[in-house]
C-alpha cells in the first residue's frame, strides 16, 4: 500500500452527525413513503428529500437536476437515478459510491415494507459521506449514486453502466452500500476482496480502531452465500471494475414489514459509517494502484 490514507482522520467535528443521519433515517423509513417502491409517490418523496439534502450540502449534480431517467421492463417502467458529484484534487478518475434509495413498497396496500436497513440506511450513509468530502476535498471525483430499482434487479445501475454519463475507462471503483445499519452480532462484510485482493490491506486499517467487526467473504465462486451479484455492485464488477460492497448479514426483518428503524443499533450504525469512510480515504489515497484482478 502507498500510503494509509489522510492523515488527520479525528477532526474537531464529530463525524457522522447523529442527529442528521437518525433524523435521515426515521424520515425515509417513515410509513408516509409507503416503501418506495420505485415509481411511486413514495419514492418520487424520498428522491426529492434527496435532492433537496445534496443541495444543502453544496454537492454538486452530474447531470441536470440530478437526475438521470430511464425506464425499464416490457411496461417500461420508468426510474430516476440521483447523481451528485464531488470534484477530486486530480479531477481525472473517478470512484462511485453507491447506494438504492427504492425499496419494495406495500401489500394488499395495507402493510408497509418501512426498508429501514434496506436500504434507507445505506441511502442515509451516502448523504453523510457526501458532508464529509465535500468538506474535505478528495484526490480523486466522487460520483455518489443513488440508484433506483435495485429491487427490480438492479435496474438503475445496470442503466448506469451503460449509459454514457461517465466514460467507465475512468471509474475505477465502486463502493456499494445495502443494508449498513443492523449488525446484530455487531459484524460488517466487505464483499470484493477475492478478486481484488489488495483492497484488504485497506480495508483492515480501516477496521483496525473500530469498534465493530469487518469480515470478508461471501465472494468466492462455488461457495454460499454468494453476494457478488446480490446489489448494485454487480454491473461494476462484470465490467471488472474493482468493487466492495458492505453490508450486514440476513435478518428477521430482511424484507418484511418489520424493517423498520426503531430496530436500528444507533452505535452500530455511525460506527459502520465512519468505518466505510475511513475505508474510502483509504481507496481515495492509493486509487492509481488498485487494479481489478490483483
Amino acid at each position: 500500500m502507498a500510503h494509509q490514507g489522510y492523515s488527520q482522520r479525528d477532526s474537531v467535528k464529530v463525524f457522522p452527525d447523529s442527529s442528521k443521519v437518525m433524523n435521515d433515517l426515521f424520515f425515509l423509513a417513515s410509513d408516509s413513503l409507503e416503501g418506495r417502491e420505485t415509481n411511486t409517490t413514495g419514492n418520487a418523496i424520498a428522491r426529492k428529500y434527496i435532492v433537496n439534502r445534496l443541495q444543502k450540502l453544496g454537492v454538486s449534480a452530474y447531470v441536470p437536476d440530478y437526475i438521470q431517467s430511464f425506464i425499464f421492463g416490457k411496461d417500461s417502467i420508468p426510474g430516476e437515478n440521483i447523481l451528485g458529484f464531488i470534484e477530486g484534487f486530480t479531477g481525472k478518475n473517478y470512484i462511485v459510491v453507491s447506494a438504492h434509495y427504492d425499496h419494495v413498497g406495500m401489500e394488499d396496500s395495507t402493510k408497509i415494507f418501512n426498508g429501514a436497513d434496506d436500504n434507507a440506511s445505506g441511502t442515509v450513509a451516502l448523504l453523510a459521506l457526501a458532508e464529509h468530502f465535500r468538506a474535505n476535498q478528495p484526490d480523486n471525483n466522487i460520483l455518489f449514486a443513488f440508484f433506483d430499482a435495485e429491487e427490480k434487479g438492479l435496474q438503475g445501475a445496470k442503466y448506469f453502466m451503460q449509459s454514457v454519463v461517465v466514460d467507465t475507462n475512468r471509474i475505477k471503483m465502486n463502493v456499494n452500500l445495502d443494508m449498513v445499519s443492523r449488525g446484530d452480532k455487531n459484524e460488517i462484510y466487505a464483499v470484493g476482496t477475492y478478486f481484488t485482493p489488495y483492497l484488504k490491506p485497506m480495508l483492515k486499517d480501516a477496521a483496525e480502531d473500530k469498534s465493530i467487526k469487518l469480515l470478508f467473504g461471501r465472494d468466492e465462486p462455488k461457495k454460499k452465500p454468494n453476494w457478488v451479484n446480490s446489489s448494485d455492485h454487480a454491473p461494476f464488477h462484470n465490467a471488472k471494475i474493482p468493487f466492495v460492497y458492505f453490508g450486514v448479514d440476513d435478518h428477521a426483518d430482511y424484507h418484511k414489514i418489520t424493517d423498520t428503524p426503531d430496530k436500528v443499533n444507533p452505535d452500530f450504525y455511525l460506527e459502520a459509517i465512519r468505518l466505510i469512510k475511513d475505508a474510502i480515504e483509504n481507496f481515495d489515497a492509493n486509487l492509481g494502484d488498485i487494479v481489478y484482478g490483483k
